[in-house]
């Protein structure tokens, strides 16, 4: 199942020091590529002028990315957001199966 994970910066970010700063976002590159290559990691984003991140994550539950984004080395300092993600074409049909039925049990008026 498919997740999309945004990240924002909290104001705390803010108040480390500039070493301390850019080691932990060198270790979260690391960990990045490291899911990355795991394939639990599809893709990933900086929105630009944001200070926001969106991430595509490949996981078996809810509760497989929430452990996996409390790895995070700069986790602490993001507020999290993630959402599962349903197919397109899958949740269309969907739609429009339903759209079908209704128009069954309440058909248009003729004129």
């Amino acid at each position: 199942m498919k997740f999309v994970h945004i990240t924002s910066l909290k104001d705390t970010a803010s108040t480390l020091p500039p070493a301390v700063t850019r080691q932990l976002l060198e270790a979260t590159v690391a960990w990045v590529n490291q899911r990355k290559q795991a394939g639990k990691l599809l893709e990933i984003y900086a929105m630009a002028g944001w200070r926001r991140t969106m991430a595509i994550y490949e996981a078996e539950s809810a509760e497989a990315v929430v452990q996996g984004v409390a790895e995070n080395p700069f986790g602490a300092f993001l507020t999290h957001e993630v959402y599962p993600l349903a197919d397109f074409d899958e949740a269309m049909k969907a739609n429009i199966e339903s759209l079908k039925a209704a128009e069954k049990r309440f058909p248009s008026p003729t004129k």
